[in-house]
């Protein structure tokens, strides 16, 4: 069984960027950051490439004409970029600190102010491969999972 992989709409809609840059954003606010990290992760800038990844079709099970379940096989290296940005402290004695107990501190005086900066990080050149279970209901949607 083939079927063809239309790469390009993905890439071209501006609304699907922003609904992809938020949900990251949200995602990567989740859970606890480390200390140095003094603010909110942002998502500035999402970009899937240019070039498609790679899907084979390891099973298709449950098909009907409302629903469908697949298990692809993804690998992708292609030209996609993710620009992350936000707040970091810069005085390592500060974040020291700042994560310890007071009683066993010493109390610097100088070097007890914060610093921070401004950080923008851009990831490219991104591999994956992972193993993608989608299940298709038509009064529902798509519902991507990928197992651990």
């Amino acid at each position: 069984m083939a079927f063809n992989f239309n790469w390009s709409p993905l890439t071209a809609d501006a609304d699907f960027y922003r609904r992809a840059r938020d949900l990251l954003t949200k995602a990567l606010n989740k859970s606890p950051k480390p200390p140095i990290i003094v603010d909110d992760i942002l998502v500035s800038e999402f970009n899937l490439g240019t070039v498609p990844p790679d899907l084979e079709i390891l099973e298709i099970g449950d098909l009907a004409e409302d629903r469908f379940r697949g298990i692809f096989k993804m690998t992708y290296s292609g030209d996609a970029f993710l620009t992350l940005k936000t707040r970091v402290q810069a005085n390592p004695l500060n974040t020291y600190l700042y994560s310890k107990p007071t009683f066993t501190s010493p109390q610097p005086l100088a070097a007890a102010s914060g610093l921070t900066i401004p950080l923008s990080i851009t990831l490219s050149e991104i591999k994956l491969s992972a193993f993608i279970i989608l299940v298709f209901f038509k009064a529902k949607g798509p519902d991507p999972c990928l197992p651990q």
